[in-house]
């Protein structure tokens, strides 16, 4: 019990045990049960003043540590201190008062100072007249049991942050990182179309077999993120079961020929060519076993088989086994293959290349699709990885039913798509800006350029397009807003054409698109064929698919002020001489913003001066500013004033610095700012 009445003491009582309708016997029972009980018991006599403890059973001492003589004849409310829950408090006293019983838990204090949770049940007792006698108090010490309800809590607020940083990774990976690697693949697909002699054909197909190995890394990073995030959402479609096939055999054979390979595969013909399922998925785990086993054989061949196996409790299964005649792979490595980073031995990547991530992800993904996978192998006798699914046969009509409104296959170029088209790019960064307008303006289009969501919306409202390529990120307005505002405009300026070039690839970014009026979602980094497949159906009037989703970026760790390649992009891009002024330019608006932030620092107006920070910094490179404008923008729009007064306060040395940095990198590439 803790407490009613006030702190005054009465006369101390003996431990007694008001009379009750029992036998004596019972009655001696009942009163070595209660002193045996392992929970406090507590009595209480409303009739003296102050409501004192007139009995307590050795549990109720042993809890508290007080003996018998510093605990009858006082109110329970020694036991409260500073940390006593005050609502607790009030809700006791009330009940006494109106002589109910009440549940209540709340900080107790043990004789030598230490906190526990009580756990208080008071039941009031009466005699056979109907007077209140007594307050029974039984009380639980349930301080381990808070201590880990509290750890719980915990647990799942650090779980819900790692989910949400999770996916914060999956933002940076897809639009910091794709970004770049499409100025990258686009310039290399530029420069193959100049005249180069043997020597730098060399050079450049080595650079695009890198940049090619990079994006593969950087999708199985998004594609197990997502999966542990449980972002990857599965198709369930009609399609003819050797389609896959088909398209591994094509991907994987001219890499086999060289090392001179056989690539064979075979379909049990028992089997129905259409079934259901997600083709893309099954497709990518058979790519991924067959690559493996590419890499991993010397001599011999691989064979892909599927087949059917009747399993009693899980119903008729797909089984599908890749073998190979490679090397082998030794029992105590088999363990580990299926883990992340993990390859059989120390030299395997050095020897054959991969981040030791696609035999997990195909653990996952099979996982996904309800089957299970796994491996036999000896080493000299090779290996055969086999997984199996449900087997869920379809009809052709179901196979060659349209896609729904919005949706159609990858886009294939299509010989309508006018040539002289003229073209709107919406695109804030330099070097993707550079890239698509290069790759477009060879292949015969018109194209204008605008630097933010406003510039769309304005050019649009003026010129007569037969396209858009819309940037979705931009400052000032975001592509979702120019498209909603364009989709607004009376005529034909309202129904132009508009498709998303993205480094955004989430799940949801694509039907965001298409829901903000755009008619595609083509993901970056984009190949010149990707782009002008996707420009020539989208002249044509069909839709696009928008690609399966990839990301928020998030600050890191030893960030540089500036990045060099970035400036190095950037002067490439505008042209001799001209980089000095833009920083200039840069320096002054960067001071403009970080009065106007330190000046009003309400959330609205910090999150729009944050996000043109974060874009302008990212377009010089200034990495460690981009990250701690985010990071403002981020708070801003958590409405957390004291993280927007911390970032704020530590944002002028960052500037400082920064501009710094910028003036010392143009004077060592001998140019330099006024």
């Amino acid at each position: 019990m803790a407490g009613a009445g006030s702190m005054s003491r009465s006369n101390r009582s003996s431990p007694t045990i008001p009379e009750a309708a029992v036998a004596p016997a019972d009655l001696a029972a009942l009163v070595q049960a209660v002193q045996a009980a392992p929970t406090g018991v507590v009595l209480s006599d409303p009739n003296q003043p102050d409501c004192p403890i007139v009995y307590a059973n050795p549990a109720f001492f042993r809890i508290t540590g007080f003996p018998p003589e510093e605990v009858l004849g006082r109110n329970c409310r020694f036991l409260q201190g500073r940390g006593t829950e005050a609502a607790a408090i009030h809700a006791i006293r009330r009940a006494i008062a109106e002589a109910r019983p009440v549940d209540a838990r709340l900080t107790n204090y043990r004789r030598d100072g230490s906190r526990f949770v009580n756990e208080l049940h008071i039941s009031p007792v009466f005699d056979a007249s109907g007077r209140l006698t007594h307050f029974l108090g039984i009380q639980h010490d349930v301080t381990a049991r808070v201590r880990a309800e509290r750890a719980a809590v915990q647990a799942q607020r650090r779980a819900e942050r790692a989910n949400q940083a999770k996916t914060d990774f999956l933002a940076f990976m897809s639009h910091e990182v794709r970004t770049p690697l499409n100025g990258i693949m686009g310039t290399l697909s530029l420069l193959t179309d100049t005249p180069l002699d043997a020597e730098q054909q060399a050079y450049v197909e080595t650079a695009r077999r890198c940049a090619d190995t990079l994006l593969w890394t950087v999708n199985e990073v998004l594609d197990l993120s997502r999966i542990e995030a449980g972002m990857l959402a599965l198709e369930d479609v009609a399609f003819p079961l050797a389609d896959p096939v088909a398209e591994v055999l094509a991907l994987v054979r001219p890499a086999a020929q060289q090392k001179g390979l056989a690539l064979t595969a075979r379909i049990d013909p028992g089997l129905p060519a259409i079934i259901r399922g997600d083709p893309a998925r099954l497709r990518q785990v058979l790519l991924n076993l067959a690559d493996n086993a590419r890499k991993f054989t010397a001599t011999g061949g691989i064979a892909i088989e599927i087949g059917r196996a009747e399993d009693a409790a899980r119903g008729d299964r797909l089984v599908v086994s890749v073998s190979d005649t490679g090397e082998g792979i030794p029992e105590k490595l088999r363990r580990r293959l299926f883990r992340r980073f993990q390859q059989a031995d120390a030299g395997t990547a050095r020897r054959h290349g991969g981040s030791g991530l696609g035999l997990m992800i195909c653990r996952q993904l099979v996982a996904l699709m309800e089957g299970s996978i796994g491996v036999d192998s000896k080493p000299g006798a090779g290996s055969v990885f086999r997984f199996d699914l449900p087997l869920r046969p379809a009809d052709l009509a179901d196979a060659a039913k349209p896609a729904p409104p919005g949706w159609a296959e990858p886009p294939r170029p299509l010989p309508g798509a006018p040539s002289r088209a003229r073209l709107l790019l919406a695109e804030d960064g330099e070097a993707s800006q550079l890239v698509a307008a290069a790759i477009l303006r060879r292949a015969g289009y018109s194209v204008d350029l605008a630097r933010d969501g406003a510039e769309a919306l304005e050019l649009a409202g003026q010129g007569h397009y037969d396209g858009i390529l819309m940037d979705v990120r931009m400052p000032r307005m975001d592509g979702y807003a120019a498209t909603a505002a364009i989709r607004a405009l009376p005529g034909p300026a309202g129904r132009v054409p508009i498709l998303a070039l993205t480094a955004f690839a989430l799940p949801g970014d694509a039907e965001r698109s298409l829901a903000a009026g755009m008619d595609g979602h083509l993901v970056k980094p984009v190949d010149r064929p990707r782009l002008l497949a996707a420009v020539g159906a989208l002249l044509n009037g069909v839709p696009q698919r928008p690609r399966q989703p990839g990301p928020l970026p998030e600050p890191g760790p030893g960030m540089a002020l500036v990045g060099r390649d970035t400036l190095d992009e950037l002067r490439a891009a505008v042209g001799p001489g001209r980089l000095p002024d833009l920083v200039g330019v840069f320096a002054v608006e960067t001071i403009g913003r970080l009065k106007r932030l330190q000046a009003n620092q309400q959330p609205d107006a910090v999150s729009a001066e944050a996000h043109g920070l974060h874009a302008a910094a990212g377009t010089f490179g200034a990495a460690a500013l981009r990250d701690a404008a985010l990071a403002l923008e981020r708070a801003a729009a958590d409405g957390d004033a004291a993280a927007i007064a911390a970032l704020i306060g530590a944002l002028p040395a960052l500037v400082e610095r920064t501009l710094h940095a910028l003036t010392r990198a143009m004077a060592m590439a001998g140019e330099a700012t006024d």
